[in-house]
């Protein structure tokens, strides 16, 4: 195929892509509406707890959803005048010369993945000085930067506060780059990634540039639905942030320009999701960030129970101390644009409340014949949500071109870890960092955490055993029991599979 045809074959299918988006953000609020406007509407109303707890779920899934829609989308569509100049040019790079320091924090975990890591970013081809900041104290990360050569830091006891935040500000002491790039043990850097993200800095306004997160380990299960999960956000929602100057840094595989980070105090000090928080400030000061959608290190997902609950209620936390304690949408100094894109990365946590309030609801139906709706008198519920369920799917089957069933399991068993996020966040209890494959626990440990999980499971079959044949509402009692069947499937599928893993 000629460089011609490809380029040809490409406009082609842009501008397929942008007519369907096109197409779909004019169906979309239409379903939406459609749907509202019958559950919304107070005369069709069952149960009225029950009913309470639909709307209140209902409301959740239409905002995440429809601010996912208007990101995604509407960027996609918009005209060109209203996305930035992102500037780049590898010749300033050669001119200028710049010195870079690589900072890798670690933090007991494995150390054949630690030594992939540091070896693979003492090949990256630009000139730069690595740091290896150990923040546990390990007699073998210790001995593996001696034989390869790399600077070794760890911070004094009477230092260690504010975990990861706290390792990489007391690494920054020993640095002096004008650039520095970090990454977590667990991302094994490109040859080529500082080549391809500096060029960015020639604006000089620019402090942050982000690259994806991409997970090798695709053959596990768990760690094969946190993959296709991300993938949405790093192909799609991350460079559509761009255009708002709202992208921000995800923890690793990012370059900061060391005097913006200097202006604004440091990487943030917090004990967690100090990289949103850090982006936040950069942006409070006027900077710019830049998310560039090529991948440039490879990682590893978690692939365990523990791990995944581990990396999924660390990310909750940040999302709901944000959320309640440095509002984006009140935050003066950011723009408009930037508010919402925050705010709309925020709320996604409270999905959680939404997932569980879907889960339990069928069956207060099948076991106690509850129904939010006035299933009884109007079956015009199904009428109304099915084009409302065809819609959301659309979305992430038009993205990504399949779902998986990992995928689903793991959002939907992800419930578990935000709701004890959101717990621990408002009764403020201290959070303990801990690398997400750093540690074992226990088999009752795991139990622990997957209970509700395995409750929703025997309540399902219990359900569907008393109430799976119900003479005065045959086609309600069908749909319930599919949607009970479907549910405890996905929760059986995660519990199995993460058992099988841990």
């Amino acid at each position: 195929m000629t460089y011609k045809n490809s380029i040809m074959q490409h406009r082609i299918k842009t501008k397929k892509i942008h007519n369907t988006a096109l197409l779909f953000i004019i169906i979309a609020p239409i379903t939406i509406l459609y749907y509202a406007s019958y559950v919304f509407d107070p005369v069709h109303m069952g149960n009225p707890y029950l009913y309470f707890l639909q709307i209140f779920a209902d409301a959740i899934a239409i905002t995440i959803v429809g601010t996912l829609w208007v990101t995604i989308l509407l960027d996609m569509i918009q005209p060109e005048y209203h996305k930035r100049e992102l500037k780049y040019d590898k010749k300033w790079l050669e001119k200028s010369k710049v010195k870079v320091d690589i900072l890798i924090p670690v933090a007991r975990e494995p150390i054949d993945i630690i030594e992939l890591t540091v070896r693979n970013a003492l090949a990256i081809d630009y000139p730069h000085t690595t740091y290896i900041l150990d923040d546990g104290d390990s007699d073998d990360v210790k001995r593996l930067a001696h034989e390869l050569k790399v600077i070794y830091v760890a911070r004094p006891p009477h230092a260690k506060s504010f975990a990861k935040s706290g390792n990489l500000n007391y690494g920054l002491k020993q640095c002096k780059g004008e650039y520095f790039a970090v990454f977590d043990a667990d991302h094994a850097p490109k040859k080529e990634f500082l080549t391809e993200l500096l060029p960015f800095f020639e604006n000089t306004n620019v402090a942050l540039v982000q690259s994806p997160q991409h997970y090798t380990n695709t053959d596990n299960f768990i760690a094969s639905g946190t993959a296709q999960a991300q993938e949405i956000f790093y192909k799609y929602v991350q460079p559509a942030k761009n255009s708002y100057n709202a992208a921000f840094c995800v923890g690793t595989n990012m370059v900061y320009r060391r005097s913006s980070i200097d202006d604004i105090g440091g990487i943030a000090m917090r004990d967690h999701s100090e990289d949103i928080w850090t982006t936040i400030l950069i942006h409070e000061k006027g900077y710019e960030s830049v998310f560039y959608n090529k991948v440039l290190a490879e990682g590893r997902a978690p692939e365990s129970i523990p791990s995944f609950f581990r990396q999924q209620n660390r990310w909750a936390r940040g999302g709901f101390t944000l959320f309640f304690t440095h509002n984006p949408l009140f935050i003066r100094s950011l723009s408009i644009d930037q508010r919402l894109q925050y705010f709309f990365s925020n709320i996604h946590y409270f999905s959680a409340f939404a997932v569980l309030i879907y889960l339990l609801l069928p069956l207060m139906y099948l076991l106690f014949n509850l129904h939010p709706m006035d299933v009884k008198h109007n079956n015009g519920w199904l009428a109304h949500y099915l084009p409302y369920f065809i819609t959301v799917y659309f979305l992430p089957w038009f993205l990504l071109g399949t779902l998986k069933l990992s995928t689903i399991s793991t959002s939907i068993a992800s419930f578990a870890p935000y709701l004890q996020a959101f717990i621990s966040v408002f009764l403020k209890n201290k959070y303990q960092w801990v690398a997400t494959e750093s540690k074992k626990v226990s088999f009752n440990v795991i139990m622990l955490q997957i209970w509700p999980h395995v409750f929703f499971i025997v309540l399902s079959l219990l359900a569907i055993a008393v109430g799976w044949y119900n003479p005065e509402d045959v086609m309600t009692t069908m749909v319930t029991s599919f949607w009970v069947l479907m549910n405890s499937y996905f929760l059986f599928s995660f519990v199995k599979n993460g058992l099988i893993q841990t």
